[in-house]
């Protein structure tokens, strides 16, 4: 059985024009980067510019790199190892500044940060740096931003 559209002499309604403006990656959070709160019960910011295309570029160099020694195959790769060079990308390419990081009562400048990011007792820091850089790429950080009153 088969359907066919009758327009019963009535003139065919306008296709609803859809703003696809939302679709657009914000220039300034790439160019600038922007402030993150990863974990809304920490006073812990990060700013960042997102996951760019710079970010995959030298993680795959770096894992291709890596893996000389295991036959070019970068899956074999070891879990610490491709954490770190995933750190040292994020460190290089996402990450600008960091703010509220609060360690034995002293606020850690962003050099320290991200030395301790690189550190396996660093991993949950580094984890919520992830999810500040994911966050700001995918486009919502000017709505955490305004929900916070920024």
């Amino acid at each position: 059985m088969t359907f066919e559209h009758v327009s019963h002499g009535l003139p065919a309604a306008a296709p609803q024009t859809d703003d696809l403006g939302d679709l657009l990656v914000d220039e300034r959070v790439a160019r600038d980067g922007v402030w993150i709160t990863p974990d809304p019960d920490r006073s812990l910011r990060i700013r960042t510019k997102g996951l760019p295309d710079a970010y995959y570029d030298a993680q795959a160099r770096q894992q291709r790199q890596a893996a000389k020694g295991f036959n070019g195959d970068t899956n074999r790769l070891p879990v610490s190892h491709k954490r770190r060079i995933n750190a040292r990308c994020l460190i290089d390419h996402s990450l600008v500044d960091v703010e509220g990081c609060v360690i034995g009562g002293r606020e850690l400048p962003f050099a320290e940060f991200c030395d301790l990011i690189l550190e396996p007792r660093g991993a949950r820091l580094l984890d919520l740096a992830f999810g500040a850089a994911t966050t700001a790429q995918d486009g919502k950080a000017e709505e955490l931003e305004a929900a916070r009153g920024n």
